[in-house]
């Protein structure tokens, strides 16, 4: 079992907290067994109620993260597996959202154990490091 995992979500402004839901828990029934999660996304959405709303239904924190740093990083989160997308870098200047907020969310170790699905306007991946509970 995993002691943690990330959540990495990325949104158009507006989305429900159900589009947003049903999205991560079809994403997490392909996830390893999991002590602990939180979602990863970007300071962009703090101000989000869907996201807002969809984390706090499902029980999870809700974490956003630094834009310079992810900007900073985009190449590594690349190497580690993260799928570019030139769509995604065009409306948000990040070549990777959910997967690169995912991975930086559970660390430098953390591999991505489920690649970025998309619907209705999200996006999730799920990144968790190797170690075990």
């Amino acid at each position: 079992m995993l002691r943690e995992i990330a959540i990495g979500i990325g949104c158009r402004s507006g989305m429900s907290a159900e589009s947003i839901i049903c999205l991560t828990l079809e994403v997490l029934r392909d996830a390893q067994p999991f002590a602990q999660a939180k979602i990863f996304t970007l300071s962009r959405k703090a101000e989000e109620p869907g996201l807002r709303a969809a984390a706090s239904s499902m029980g999870f924190d809700l974490v956003f993260l630094d834009e310079a740093e992810f900007l900073i990083r985009q190449s590594e989160f690349a190497s580690r597996g993260a799928t570019r997308s030139a769509k995604t870098q065009e409306l948000t200047g990040f070549s990777s959202v959910a997967e690169a907020a995912a991975l930086m969310g559970a660390g430098p170790s953390a591999r991505l154990i489920v690649s970025r699905r998309a619907a209705d306007g999200v996006t999730c991946a799920i990144a968790a490091k190797e170690d075990h509970a």
